[in-house]
């Protein structure tokens, strides 16, 4: 009888260990361990005159590097540094401008949703640097801009295990003066380690 007895409550034991290990793995809200990440991004960056009388915006294209780690579910720090790609004409094309660089380091709270996505935000401080040539007078002004920085996004990535490839969209007011705003429309991958 004793024997039984010690035999049920093994398996009973075992069942109910197995069953609260099966609904921790699957918890949405739940990541296997903290994680390091490396990603590679593009983005469309916008410079926008808050002055109307000037009637011109500058939309460059730039490539990037994040660096972040995740030490829980709802929290990454993240750095970043981006090169700009091309540039753009304005004024009938007596004027070129481009996005030379940017770098910043940023708090991500976030949000995970499902097991495969989560929303966040983004806090941070964030420095750019952009050129303006005049060709036909071969004449170029550099100018560095740095300020806080906002935003939010959306991450697609299997949060049930460690390791694996995530995807990110992400809208950021990176730079707010009071005559000018520069955004970023930012689309990447992330690879998780």
């Amino acid at each position: 009888m004793k024997i039984r007895s010690l035999i049920a409550g093994s398996c009973l034991l075992a069942a109910t260990g197995a069953q609260a290990q099966q609904l921790s793995s699957t918890s949405p809200y739940l990541y296997a361990q903290p994680e390091f990440y490396v990603g590679l991004n593009y983005a469309l960056v916008q410079f926008d005159f808050e002055n109307d009388f000037i009637g011109e915006s500058a939309d460059w294209n730039s490539v990037g590097i994040n660096l972040g780690y995740q030490p829980s579910p709802y929290l990454a720090l993240e750095a970043r540094y981006g090169r700009g790609v091309g540039d753009d004409t304005h004024f009938d094309g007596l004027v070129e401008t481009e996005l030379k660089h940017y770098f910043g380091v940023y708090a991500l709270p976030q949000i995970p949703i499902q097991d495969f996505m989560s929303v966040y935000g983004v806090l941070g401080w964030t420095k750019a640097k952009a050129e303006a040539s005049a060709p036909i007078i071969r004449e170029k002004v550099s100018d560095s801009e740095d300020d806080f920085s906002y935003g939010i996004g959306m991450r697609f990535k299997d949060k049930r295990h460690t390791g694996g490839v995530g995807f990110f969209v992400e809208y950021s007011r990176l730079i707010d003066k009071s005559d000018f705003d520069i955004d970023s429309l930012m689309l990447g991958l992330s690879w998780h380690f």
